[in-house]
């Protein structure tokens, strides 16, 4: 009995190091949420995204970040055009570069210390209907940036005899940051009671 009891405990010594053992070399690698989002992070919005081994490309891909995951941001290169690449630690102590642009969104730049992007727009539908020009509102948009303090505003531009048919309106979101950079989204917009002449431009004067 008292064999039985010996061989019992040393099973459960060996139990309790294999868990502690997995809980060293996996649990202790797993990075905190928690205390990546108090940081300058990530937040991946697309599907996923691949890591690279180096700011490029064409360089190698070291695996995949997926929607949802957040990530801690260790530096960022700005290749211009709104463009740039993340260095973030997608593992313990395991690092590569993911990559994103105004015109992508593939990922939220979240406690960035300097306001390095311009901010994005996106909007599902392609057309936007409202009861008349005074009921605009922005509750259809996402509008992001990585640094708060962003206002958004609009112009709303009429394109006449289209196809030789009837008007059409268009909506033109303006989105500047606090550093002052913009950017501007197109959508149309349609109207049960149209606005008058004197409350739109001319399509032609458009800026895009």
């Amino acid at each position: 009995m008292k064999k039985f009891l010996i061989v019992l405990l040393i099973l459960a010594i060996i139990g309790g190091g294999g868990y502690g053992a997995y809980y060293f070399f996996f649990a202790s690698n797993e990075l905190d949420e928690e205390e990546i989002k108090n940081g300058w992070h990530i937040e991946v919005v697309n599907d996923y995204i691949n890591i690279r081994k180096e700011a490029s490309a064409s360089s190698e891909i070291l695996g995949q970040v997926n929607k949802g995951e957040v990530y801690s941001v260790v530096k960022v290169e700005d290749i211009g055009n709104n463009t740039f690449w993340y260095n973030i630690e997608y593992e313990k102590d395991k690092f590569g570069w993911v990559f994103n642009s105004s015109t992508t969104n593939y990922l939220k730049d979240v406690n960035n210390p300097e306001d390095i992007a311009s901010p994005s727009i996106v909007f599902e539908d392609d057309v936007y209907h409202v009861a008349s020009i005074d009921d605009i509102n922005y509750d259809h948009l996402e509008v992001t940036d990585d640094k708060p303090g962003v206002t958004v505003s609009h112009r709303i531009y009429c394109e006449r005899n289209v196809n030789g048919q009837s008007d059409q309106y268009w909506i033109q979101y303006i989105a500047e940051d606090a550093s002052g950079k913009t950017t501007t989204k197109l959508q149309k917009i349609q109207f049960d009671e149209l606005p008058s002449d004197e409350e739109v431009l001319d399509f032609a004067d458009l800026e895009r």
